[in-house]
């Protein structure tokens, strides 16, 4: 690989392949920097590995499209690195909208890649889960399990239960089911009653996309759930987990002898990378999730115009209205190196049929009561085993926002970086505060994003970095 390219993509989920795809065929130099051994994303991850087992039709017909994205990416003329874990991205010193350099290890080996554009692709994960017990071994989320199944045919260690709300929920029991491994319980989250109070306009936005909705009803039809609104879980268990028990709304009480639970409660933007480099963020109230300051419709961030975002890093939408802007964004940086490009208008129809459904969903799969008020001893920061009565004892002696938090409880510190527990931090100084999570804020982000080695920092060249001191 070079050492300059015109844009460079990180990522190469939906969002990542059709951004690339739409700035090569103009004719640009483009690098792709994905942290996974193969294209596809989350989404479509493993797709071609899946195709080559006769697996595809156990994840849907939205996994086997995938395929064929897979395969324009894979003829596009992209430099596509594979295991490349990107760390952090240094504007131009002398102008921040002229480009910047992407700071990223692959096989062991720091390097940098300069770039006149830069497309973050970088998607979404699961929304943190704080409640007693877990850190328990035998405890993990729905999208871990879902990883295990599609890169290596692997399925929970029965029995074992499912915890939680939201499509992802509905998808992996019906995909776990097709695989011949059913949960042994299902315990449903949600609230009924948000389905009810969701609003006229969100109901009537979510009719413009009727298939998604024909696709959410068959799969709640096939749902099996073993208790419905839940509003409190517990892990059960000494050295593993042992036990789940829960308790709905209506006061009913169940617990059963498990191997393993899953568990989720929807997904937030992954704007780790762009929180690192200083770009404006804003709190998305329905979502209650933060996204990037960007364009919509090419992903443009508001004060770093060489700079784009994609995918369900700019905000959940889901896989079609990912690859949609991936296609905006890449054309959008593209023109702005003085090429020709234009994405299709059924990509922007695509998107915009996709988006319909996202307030309705937004509204219906609030954060789950369960996780969102832990109990004085859950943790609440892995890293730096830090509970939720901590976070309340510090708010009660004067800490006045995330940041100040973490000197008072070291929360945030570790790995992460704040990317598990932020989130729950700032919900729980918020009502400690009476404020709301938007005015709260997150905890300030730091490169490297990931851990490096001290050899590692040294292959960036050291005399060059310019790590960010506040």
């Amino acid at each position: 690989m070079g050492e300059r390219a015109d844009i460079v993509v990180i990522g190469a989920g939906p969002a990542g392949m059709a951004a690339a795809i739409q700035a090569a065929a103009a004719g640009l130099a483009v690098a792709v920097l994905d942290d996974q051994p193969t294209p596809g994303g989350q989404i479509w991850r493993n797709v071609e590995g899946a195709a080559e087992r006769g697996d595809l039709k156990l994840f849907g017909k939205d996994y086997r499209r995938g395929l064929a994205s897979v395969k324009r990416f894979r003829l596009a003329r992209v430099d596509y690195q594979p295991g490349a874990r990107v760390v952090g991205v240094e504007p131009d010193a002398d102008a921040r909208d002229t480009g910047g350099d992407v700071l990223f290890v692959r096989k062991g080996q720091a390097a940098r890649l300069s770039c006149k554009r830069l497309i973050v692709a970088t998607g979404a994960y699961e929304r943190p889960t704080p409640f007693p017990g877990w850190t328990l071994p035998g405890v993990m989320t729905l999208g871990a399990a879902q990883i295990a199944l599609k890169t290596s045919d692997l399925v929970p260690e029965r029995p074992f239960v499912i915890a939680g709300q939201g499509p992802l929920l509905l998808l992996l029991a019906a995909q776990l089911e097709a695989a011949g491994a059913p949960p042994d319980a299902v315990l449903d989250l949600s609230d009924p009653g948000l389905a009810l109070t969701a609003g006229k306009s969100a109901a009537m936005a979510a009719l413009l996309a009727p298939d998604y909705l024909a696709k959410g009803a068959y799969w709640l039809g096939r749902l099996r759930a073993t208790a419905r609104n839940v509003v409190q879980i517990r892990a059960l268990g000494a050295e593993r987990l042992r036990q789940v028990e829960w308790r709905t709304a209506a006061g009913a009480v169940g617990r059963i002898d498990v191997r393993t639970l899953l568990v989720h409660d929807g997904v937030i933007p992954n704007a780790q990378l762009t929180r690192a480099m200083r770009a404006p963020h804003l709190y998305d109230m329905a979502a209650d999730a933060w996204r990037p300051a960007a364009d919509r419709l090419t992903g443009q961030l508001d004060d770093m115009p060489w700079v784009h975002v994609a995918g369900d890093c700019a905000g959940v939408a889901g896989w079609a209205a990912a690859e949609a802007l991936g296609e905006s964004a890449g054309a959008a940086a593209a023109t702005a190196l003085g090429r020709t490009a234009t994405p299709g208008r059924w990509s922007r129809t695509r998107a915009s049929r996709a988006r319909a459904l996202r307030p309705f969903l937004d509204r219906i799969y609030r954060p789950a009561r369960a996780f969102q008020r832990p109990d004085d001893a859950t943790l609440v920061c892995r890293c730096e085993e830090v509970t939720a009565g901590a976070v309340r004892a510090a708010a009660a002696l004067g800490a006045q926002g995330p940041n100040q938090l973490k000197a008072f409880t070291r929360a945030g510190m570790g790995p992460c970086q704040g990317r598990m527990c932020s989130q729950t931090v700032a919900a729980i100084l918020a009502d400690a505060q009476g404020r709301g999570p938007g005015d709260v804020g997150l905890m300030r982000v730091r490169l490297p994003i990931s851990p490096l080695t001290v050899g590692e920092l040294a292959g960036l060249n050291e005399t060059e970095i310019k790590l960010p001191l506040s």
